[in-house]
């Protein structure tokens, strides 16, 4: 019982099949990358603070103030409260959401 779900991003057509129960329960497993802008004097409590949250990892520094970090989470509420406690660390400037894919497999 996989639902085929279509939606244009961005003018591209994209495809994500998950199953029902996933997709009613909001449980598809998603993995995102952000690049976060920190004040660069406290870079490394605030690398340190992201790295404490459920799910989240800094993978260093990619210029002065700025950090790569990627979440993976197991569902849509996770991937919400994963980006508000990274917007809400103290230090952080910004989050940009660079990439996000939700897992196709079948999740429940």
């Amino acid at each position: 019982n996989h639902r085929r779900e279509e939606f244009m991003l961005e003018g591209k057509q994209s495809i994500i099949s998950r199953s029902r129960r996933a997709f009613i329960r909001g449980r598809t497993p998603h993995v995102a990358s952000l690049l976060v802008q920190a004040w660069p004097d406290g870079i490394a409590a605030t690398e340190a603070a992201l790295n404490t949250i459920p799910g989240v990892e800094s993978h260093g520094s990619a210029g002065p103030g700025k950090l790569i970090v990627t979440i993976d989470v197991d569902d849509d509420t996770g991937l919400v409260e994963a980006v508000s406690r990274i917007e809400a660390a103290k230090g952080v400037i910004t989050a940009s959401l660079v990439y996000h894919q939700m897992d196709e497999g079948d999740a429940s």
